[in-house]
């Protein structure tokens, strides 16, 4: 059964929900909603009619409105488009879940403090943290509010009464969440939070030494832009400063549930189909089987895209999703402790410009379970990680990813951890290019003007970054151009890096052995470091565990904190600072135990990479560093990469197995 759609459909106040009795009869008989020859586009929100706004009057408010903006900011009564009593806002959260503004086709902004970019903390003076309980985890956690310095004179023009928020990298690059002002000390310049972050305000030890970023939202004694919006929630009432002055087109988004949902229902199609403007999710897809979106096109969703939970068989194929406040596409599916693969995919689509509001827990795509298959997608500009999974027996090939990290530290263009049962992972014939401060210089190189303000320092910009001790991944014949410490073992034991061709990357290779002090295997404390309570959640020493991982059976009785059992070999880097980046003690107590394997490194060799591998006949059987300047290998991302087909390094390196750049990326139509 078809059914063609065509026309502008706003769900603000009511969704679609699919059940079991809605859908197909078959594999070979869907039901399919797909758009007509017009499109169709489902919103989730209010046109606002232009008439409902009007010039600010009373004199109360305009005295709080910046002078210069009194003339052009306009009202609206949300009573008036059915809005009810809408409810404080938490002391604490991550990203942004409430009504949204867009115009013209773009979403605006919050009032806030400064306009664009971060203010920086300019001294810490009380983080209002406990100390460490090592009995269930290694951070300080936050207590009570913190305090802190700020600089300049605009607080104490703000109502806190009014409720006040800060957006803000308090303590981890990793860790960007929003805290209510409780009070402001206008002679001291300090501000004390009434939210309570997780792990304090300020850096928590030494060596994280970048400076805390923060911006201020929510103020009407702010709006002073073009775009930028303010609700008084009390009285529900907009206050807006439209871009060019008309509101002949502002949306107000408010439905916070999935615009599309399907439960337990098989054998559905949609295609083609066109979403924005809404809060909950685009569509939803649980428990179900043999569900297909084709070229749909998703954009300014406030918080996730698309998310599939549960089920077989179900994806994405042609579809584009951008401008996302929180993820682009949440994929879950299988089961862990049957390895039971979900058959989940996410093929030929285009994500990107996602966390837009949720700057580190807003990805491009993540995915867990078991068995989901991501390929020939482009990714690209992500605030923090873009890729995100955990789980087993996943297949991620043939993806073009850039512009990652772009905003933060400590994460990675692809990101997985903490867990030893991560196994069977397959990283192959990727292109991941320009992460970090190297992807901002390249968007404004190619005219781009990117909303991201990149660390100064302390960046630890990753490629594949296999943190905490993940294990058992396989990373495989990929390009990593420019994406700082491309591939990161970060403690982890039996992965593979084989293959690969590394290209001015800040380092090739990295591992340590941060397990030695940080995992606590059997010791039951609650932040993901007791590693053997999740192989035992999954029954590791039975069938099909056992069988299917037998190097994990005895994994208590083989120094377990330790990084063994990796694989490097077969690898190519050029014009890399370093080769292998090591940490803590690893270079005596894992290097010389590990297999590497025919590698070679082209351009100036660190005095520690040389240290590491002597260039005697045995070291250069491991890793082989060469004197020879390869052809094309200046800006070789203007000749295609061609530096890999060049007679010398086939010459030199004769087992390495050409990138098939013609192969990656995108190779369906780009969804209309």
């Amino acid at each position: 059964m078809v059914i063609e759609v065509s026309g502008n459909f706003s769900l603000a106040t009511q969704n679609l929900v699919l059940e079991a009795q809605d859908g197909g009869t078959g594999p070979d008989a869907p039901v399919v909603v797909r758009a007509g020859a017009s499109g169709a586009v489902i919103t989730g929100g209010h046109a606002l009619p232009p008439e409902g706004f009007r010039k600010v009057t009373d004199d109360a408010t305009r005295t709080r409105l910046p002078e210069a903006a009194r003339e052009h900011v306009v009202v609206f009564d949300l009573a008036s488009v059915g809005v009810e009593a809408l409810d404080p806002l938490p002391d604490k959260f991550s990203g942004w879940r409430e009504m949204e503004i867009f115009c013209g086709g773009e979403a605006m902004r919050l009032a806030r403090w400064p306009n664009t970019g971060w203010t920086e903390i300019v001294k810490v003076i009380d983080r209002g943290v406990k100390p460490v309980d090592k009995a269930t985890g290694e951070w300080e956690h936050g207590y009570k509010g913190g305090t802190f310095e700020y600089t300049g004179d605009a607080p104490s023009r703000w109502r806190v009464d009014k409720g006040i928020w800060m957006n803000g990298f308090w303590c981890h690059d990793w860790a960007n969440e929003t805290l209510k002002i409780g009070t402001i000390d206008t002679a001291k310049r300090w501000i004390t939070s009434a939210g309570i972050h997780t792990y304090g305000i300020g850096n928590s030890s030494k060596w994280r030494t970048a400076k805390r970023r923060y911006y201020v939202f929510n103020l009407l004694e702010e709006l002073d832009a073009p775009g930028e919006w303010y609700v008084d929630r009390e009285n529900r009432m907009l206050y807006f400063y439209p871009p060019d002055g008309a509101v002949d087109a502002v949306v107000l988004a408010v439905q916070k549930k999935p615009l599309i949902q399907l439960v337990k229902t098989a054998h559905v199609r949609l295609e083609g189909l066109q979403f924005a403007f809404s809060i909950g999710h685009a569509v939803s897809i649980q428990e179900c089987e043999n569900v297909l979106l084709k070229e749909l096109r998703v954009a300014h969703i406030t918080t996730d895209g698309v998310n599939i939970h549960g089920g077989r068989n179900c994806g994405l194929d042609g579809c584009e999703v951008y401008g996302t406040g929180g993820t682009g596409v949440r994929v879950y599916g299988g089961d862990r402790k049957s390895l039971t693969g979900c058959g989940h995919f996410v093929t030929n689509c285009h994500l990107h410009h996602c966390g837009r509001l949720q700057r580190t827990q807003g990805k491009c795509l993540s995915f867990f379970g078991v068995g989901v298959r991501v390929a020939h997608n482009l990714i690209h500009d992500s605030p923090y990680v873009a890729v995100m999974y955990n789980g087993n027996d996943h297949v991620f090939e043939y993806n073009e990813v850039h512009s990652a990290m772009m905003e933060s530290g400590d994460g990675g263009g692809l990101y997985t951890g903490r867990d030893w049962g991560s196994q069977g992972t397959v990283i192959r014939y990727n292109y991941f290019h320009h992460f970090g401060q190297p992807g901002v210089t390249w968007q404004k190189a190619q005219g781009l003007s990117p909303d991201y303000e990149p660390l100064k320092e302390s960046v630890m910009v990753m490629g594949v970054y296999l943190d905490d001790c993940d294990s058992g991944e396989t990373v495989c014949d990929n390009l990593f151009f420019r994406t700082g410490w491309a591939a990161f073992v970060g403690g982890g034991r039996y992965n593979t890096i084989r293959n690969n061709l590394f290209i001015e990357c800040t380092s090739a290779l990295h591992l340590d052995d941060r397990g030695l002090k940080r995992a606590r295997p059997g010791e039951g404390t609650k932040d993901g470091w007791d590693l053997s309570a999740k192989l035992e959640a999954v029954n590791w020493q039975e069938s099909p565990w056992k069988d299917r991982y037998p190097h994990l059976v005895n994994i208590m009785e083989d120094e377990p904190k330790l990084p063994l059992h990796n694989v490097f070999e077969k690898n190519v880097a050029i014009n890399c600072p370093r080769f292998l980046q090591m940490h803590g003690t690893v270079k005596e107590t894992a290097v010389p135990r590990l297999t590497f394997r025919d590698n070679l490194v082209f351009g100036t060799i660190h005095a520690k990479d040389a240290e590491a591998f002597p260039q005697n006949e045995e070291g250069r059987q491991r890793v082989a560093f060469m004197t020879e300047t390869l052809p094309d290998s200046n800006e070789p991302d203007q000749t295609g990469f061609k530096v890999q087909e060049s007679e010398m390094f086939r010459r030199l390196a004769p087992w390495f197995e050409r990138i098939p750049l013609e192969r990656i990326g995108r190779s369906a139509p780009r969804a209309k």
